[in-house]
């Protein structure tokens, strides 16, 4: 096991993806396919989505696989995970980093790859999803949007690594990334069906104009400010500033938190403090709104950010994590309707704050879109939880300007606080009161007691596989898509740590070396395999029974693996 993703090369990619849906009807294993193509088409910075919703930045948005699974589960508009100078080991992000066992948790904070293979990803995720939506039928090839998100600061936007990231994404075309995967497309033309050469070469390599801006909590409002202008005056972005619920006040989210069951939540009053003051937000976005207009592009905030808490129970490694899901809803459209107030309903609003299949339709109706979800994707159908949300917005329409109805956000407000949906349930209470830290068991067996499917369904990364036997099924974990964030424990039934525990398919010989997971790893016609404590390299035949009828199974059943 290790925490280190390998991203996979476009033609593998095309290769696991084309060879899955053909032998599984099934995309990274989202099963629920969203076809798109009926819908109404929304304007939304320069360019036309079909749907309004789509994953939030974070987990869901890092690798090219995990963002095609969000548009097979209906998401149109994608905003991608941020990027910054420091990455990966810089930023010192412990493990586990997600627990989403009720309401969220998260302890990471801004890409694991760097900039220039981060773009390299979404760039392969641009030129996949130009393919797909055509040759399946999906949707319109041109009626999706991704969205570029950056922090934290001015002086690490203006370096030379996040100014070629941005540029990158502006236009592609000159990046070797982009060459590769056009060329990959001409060479395979045969492989589709829907797809000429002259398809092929008319795909735009303008993969991003409009971007969000992330910054940690504290940036003072003249940072901020300068930053949102470097990206509306000399980027030429469509811009968002995304928001903090600080904005609501410590007295206003201390008393929305104990009314609904979050009593327990410890939030730091001294946050408030540092953060931007809601007058300080109102006078900044202004100024904003006038140098947006003078650039004819679009400008608006994004609701919201996580919420900065301490960690008392162990949820998480350290001392403080961010709060997403459900007990950030109602803080969220707090700030809606707060900003919606000051700004007579004319400021666009995108929403990301705990959105679910039971609040959705009313944030869209509203006029506050696009909409992106992270925490629901976390839990139980995972991805295919996005197709079930996506589906209500499918017959919903929006004026071309997005206008926020401030009477019906000031009714989702004043109704939040007794909405059952929201609340910490007594039987939660219970439950979280009795367990309150990550899970910590382990089960090594290969077969799980209840074969629940939630850790396939639930990782963000696409990294567990089902294998079928002939009288059961057991989970593969992949180790090159993990990056330990441990979600896929928070909703095992059994309970164990199935990124640690399960049998584990390695991609090659030194991920199996840095790794203790019982485990396989094919090396030209050998095999090496780790079980119950021992290590052997191995012809096939002579693979451990146990291990043997595994391997057997997933090579017939998930041959795109062994490309890799």
């Amino acid at each position: 096991m290790s925490d280190i993703m390998n991203p996979m090369p476009f033609g593998i990619l095309m290769n696991h993806l084309l060879t899955e849906y053909q032998m599984h009807g099934t995309i990274f294993n989202v099963t629920k396919i969203v076809n798109c193509t009926g819908n109404h088409q929304l304007p939304l910075m320069g360019s036309n989505i079909e749907n309004a919703i789509g994953p939030a930045a974070g987990p869901h948005t890092q690798l090219a696989q995990n963002i095609i699974a969000s548009y097979a589960a209906g998401g149109r508009f994608f905003e991608l995970k941020t990027v910054q100078q420091l990455y990966g080991e810089a930023l010192g992000i412990p493990r586990p980093c997600i627990n989403s066992r009720d309401e969220a948790y998260n302890v990471e904070w801004s890409a694991e790859f760097s900039s220039e293979k981060a773009m390299a990803e979404y760039i392969k995720a641009w030129y996949a999803l130009k393919l797909i939506s055509k040759e399946f039928g999906l949707g319109d090839p041109e009626a999706f949007v991704f969205n570029m998100s950056v922090g934290y600061n001015l002086s690490g936007i203006k370096s030379p690594a996040i100014d070629n990231f941005i540029e990158g994404l502006k236009d592609a075309r000159q990046t070797t990334i982009w060459q590769a995967c056009q060329k990959w497309a001409l060479e395979n033309i045969s492989r589709f069906e829907n797809i000429d050469e002259t398809y092929v070469k008319q795909i735009t390599s303008q993969v991003s104009r409009s971007v969000t801006l992330s910054t940690m909590h504290g940036c003072p409002a003249d940072e901020i400010e300068a930053i949102t202008t470097h990206l509306i005056e000399a980027k030429q972005l469509h811009t968002c500033v995304k928001c903090n619920p600080t904005l609501l006040g410590y007295e206003k989210v201390r008393k929305i938190l104990d009314e609904m069951g979050y009593d327990y939540i410890e939030v730091d009053a001294a946050q408030f403090d540092i953060d931007l003051k809601f007058d300080e937000a109102v006078a900044m976005l202004t100024r904003l709104i006038e140098k947006a207009d003078k650039a004819v592009l679009t400008f608006g905030v994004k609701l919201s950010n996580t919420l900065p808490v301490k960690i008392n129970r162990n949820e998480l490694p350290g001392d403080q994590m961010y709060m997403s899901g459900k007990s950030l809803f109602p803080l969220t459209i707090g700030v809606a309707e707060k900003i919606a107030q000051a700004f007579n309903g004319k400021l666009p609003i995108s929403f990301s704050g705990g959105v679910d299949k039971n609040n959705i339709k009313a944030i869209f109706a509203a006029g506050i879109w696009p909409l992106t979800i992270c925490t629901v994707l976390l839990k139980g159908l995972g991805l295919d939880q996005m197709a079930v949300i996506s589906e209500k917005l499918t017959d919903l329409t929006s004026v071309d300007e997005r206008i926020t109805d401030l009477k019906k956000v000031q009714t989702m407000f004043s109704q939040v606080t007794s909405d059952e949906n929201y609340q910490k349930s007594p039987a939660a209470r219970k439950k979280y009161d009795q367990s309150p830290g990550f899970t910590d068991t382990h089960n090594k067996g290969l077969e799980c007691r209840s074969l629940c499917k939630n850790c396939v369904r639930t990782c963000p990364n696409r990294a567990n596989e089902i294998v079928q036997l002939a009288q059961t099924a057991v989970i593969v974990h992949l180790d090159g898509s993990c990056n330990e964030c441990g979600n896929c424990a928070c909703g095992c039934l059994e309970p164990c740590q199935p990124y640690q525990d399960r049998l584990t398919f390695f991609e090659n010989k030194l991920d199996f070396q840095n790794s203790q997971n019982q485990g396989f790893c094919k090396i030209d016609k050998q095999w090496l395999v780790r079980w119950q404590q021992e290590e052997k390299q191995t012809e096939f035949d002579a693979i451990p029974d146990p291990v043997k009828v595994v391997v057997d199974g997933f090579i017939k059943q998930h041959p795109y693996y062994l490309s890799c």
